[in-house]
């Protein structure tokens, strides 16, 4: 199975200003209010997910190449950026080789899914980790969150963001934290790793790990 990684963009947090029942506080206080969430449920019917209220869901042409076919769909911020992206049907090769030299692999955090079942028996997790370099040819880390069935390399051959679903194909619901977040001065595997304390990582993180089966 040669998996393949999705980018990340900034989903922003809701903020309401507070008031109290005896008027306009004078303090010019404000605090933050819990976002609604809703349920999404594929057009096939198969899986179904949770979701911020004030994020859309965008159907797109499906990458599935099993035969059974297979749902695409994006994720997208109050902003319209792209927070992740769900793709079914996917019959993929593992190709891996020999890393020309050793890759430093960080797991951020992981869940397991035991809700989310696979007719092929596996067990599914969500994890969000980073790996420098991420390919021999692109020498640059790289940092994603999402639903995987574990291969046990590690991050040696890549992160492979990639689940077992059905007896014949699985999927990938993942993201990857963006370059253009990182504060200036820091590094990226440094922004990395204090993105996973953020609210915005809560939101993302529920919103993977809700992801379950209606069969």
């Amino acid at each position: 199975m040669r998996y393949r990684n999705t980018t990340l963009a900034a989903a922003t947090l809701l903020v309401l200003s507070m008031s109290s029942c005896a008027g306009p506080s004078d303090t010019g206080e404000t605090s933050s209010a819990p976002a609604a969430w809703v349920s999404y449920t594929t057009p096939d019917g198969s899986l179904v997910f949770e979701h911020r209220a004030d994020w859309t869901i965008q159907e797109k042409p499906a990458l599935a190449n099993d035969p059974a076919g297979g749902v695409s769909v994006q994720v997208n911020d109050a902003g319209g950026d792209m927070v992740a992206r769900l793709d079914t049907g996917l019959i993929i090769d593992l190709i891996c080789e020999e890393p020309d030299e050793a890759v430093g692999y960080t797991e951020y955090d992981t869940e397991p899914m035991p809700e989310l079942d696979s007719e092929q028996g596996t067990e599914q997790r969500f994890v969000y980790r980073s790996i420098a370099p991420s390919s021999p040819n692109r020498g640059e880390p790289v940092a994603t969150y999402a639903v995987i069935t574990d291969t046990g390399d590690r991050g040696q051959c890549g992160l492979f963001d990639f689940f077992t679903f059905t007896e014949s194909s699985g999927g990938r619901f993942a993201g990857e934290y963006p370059s253009e977040e990182v504060a200036s001065g820091q590094s990226y595997l440094d922004g990395a790793a204090a993105y996973a304390d953020s609210a915005e990582f809560r939101d993302v993180k529920r919103m993977l790990v809700s992801l379950r089966d209606t069969r």
